[in-house]
């Protein structure tokens, strides 16, 4: 498995600490071998994403972008000065909210989702599954 990262200086952590929880991830969903990439960006760069990508004119913490090459899980992005707000307002110290973010596109990634009640539970259960043995 290649985890490629990129801009992770911005976030404030190390690489092998990003690194870990990507492939914690990726070996929950049973794609051990799958590729990911994460990219931090500035709040501007991600603005004109979710604008371009989800027609909302406004930074977001995170976007994740699945592959559509077999053998890659696919990209995400996220802004570490809107993740740190975020973390703020949840009430959760910013490393705690970013591992949370990774894992949570990651499983996003693999197929996860929270458009119900069932499946944002089961999410939930996973990602804590994940964050406890990281």
């Amino acid at each position: 498995m290649a985890v490629r990262v990129n801009g992770l200086k911005s976030a404030g952590f190390g690489t092998d600490w990003a690194l870990g929880l990507a492939r914690k991830a990726a070996h929950a969903l049973n794609r051990p071998h799958d590729d990911v990439t994460l990219v931090f960006t500035d709040a501007r760069k991600i603005r004109k994403l979710n604008c371009e990508y989800r027609k909302i004119d406004q930074p977001t913490d995170v976007l994740s972008f699945p592959a559509e090459t077999k053998g890659e899980l696919g990209d995400i992005f996220i802004a570490p000065t809107v993740a740190r707000k975020k973390a703020t307002g949840w009430g959760m110290s910013y490393k705690n909210y970013l591992a949370l973010l990774i894992v949570h596109s990651v499983l996003h990634l693999g197929g996860y989702d929270h458009r119900t009640i069932d499946e944002a539970k089961a999410m939930a259960r996973m990602e804590k599954k994940i964050l406890k043995s990281f």
